[in-house]
This record gives C-alpha cells, structure tokens and sequence, in this order.
C-alpha cells in the first residue's frame, strides 16, 4: 500500500468525522494510527512542534482544496470542511495565523520564544476578557461601537447617579471606575 501523504491522512480524519473535528482527537488519533506522521520531528518532539506542524499540514491541506471550491476553517477549537461559499470568510482574507503556520522556521522557535508567545496570548485574552466585563459594568454592551467619547460619557452619567457623596454605594462607584479605567486604556 503507498504512504499517504500528511495532507490525505488529515482529510481522511476529518471526513470520517463529518467534516468537523478539533486538534485533541485528530492528535490522538495520528498518534495511534499514524505515527510516521510526525517522525521528520525526530524522537520526541515537544507539544508545539506537534501542534505547529498539524497546523502547518492543515493549512497546505486547505490550499489543495482551494482547487476543489473546499476550505478549512482552521483553529484548536474547531476544525470545519466546508464549501468556500458556507465558510463565511472571504478566501482572499489576510491571515495572520496561516502566515505564521506556513513559515516553517517558526517550527524551530525556542522555548523561551514559545513561552513569550503563549504570555502574550494570554495577555491579550485576559484583557478581551477584561474589556467585556468593564463594558456590562458601565452597561455599553449595546453600543454598535466604542471610543473613549462614549465610555466617558456612561461613566459621567453613572458616577453622578452613584457617587458616594450623592448617596451612591461607594463599591458601586469603585466598580464604575475600574471599568471607567480598564476601558480607557484598551481603547
């Protein structure tokens, strides 16, 4: 029988699974189905090498079904077989991630480039985080966009309306300027 390619092993995957899977089980299953798949690593590769590489192999699978009216829509959450008309992503689009998966030098990163990488990822995550949470406390999350005009604008209303010296709660008032503060420096 001749070797599938990584690209087909991956398809087959994701067929098999009804067009969608996640990175977890497609990595469980190339490890005790396909463990040639990750030899050009070399004995025991780290975990973002796997990743990387998946991820790598997974975006030249989706330039191959470029050809076929097919995309993937690629992230560790979810990983979609669809056709380029139901994706909801222009093909065209910029992406940072694909450009960063099919640079292969990044597969060579160093641990501690890596480490830096995952801080500033979560960095960013908690301050998304962060942001929503600011946004339902000054209850803006049905503004269709924010600037710092609009966020200090609720904030002036709602300290007037809870200012301790104006018979607010005064942990009320603190949590109104957090947010006040916590938007302000993400906007």
């Amino acid at each position: 029988m001749d070797k599938l390619t990584e690209q087909q092993i991956l398809l087959d995957f994701i067929n098999e699974n009804d067009g969608v899977t996640q990175e977890y089980p497609m990595l469980r299953h190339i490890n005790d189905f396909h463990p040639e798949f990750f030899e050009s690593l070399g004995t025991e590769p780290s975990l973002f090498k796997k990743h990387f590489f998946l991820f790598h192999q997974l975006h030249l699978l989706n330039d191959q079904l470029l050809d076929r009216n097919l995309r993937l829509i690629i992230s560790p959450l979810e990983i979609r077989l669809c056709p380029i008309a139901q994706s909801g992503q222009a093909v065209s689009e910029t992406d940072v991630l694909k450009d960063f998966y099919l640079n292969q030098e990044n597969l060579y990163l160093s641990d501690e480039a890596v480490t830096d990488m995952q801080k500033k990822f979560w960095q960013k995550y908690l301050a998304l985080d962060k942001k929503a949470e600011a946004i339902q406390v000054l209850g803006l999350q049905n503004e269709s966009s924010l600037d710092k005009n609009i966020v200090k604008k609720r904030f002036n209303e709602l300290a007037q309306k809870h200012h301790p010296d104006k018979g607010g709660e005064s942990d009320k008032f603190q949590q109104i300027q957090e947010a006040y503060q916590s938007l302000k420096q993400l906007l």
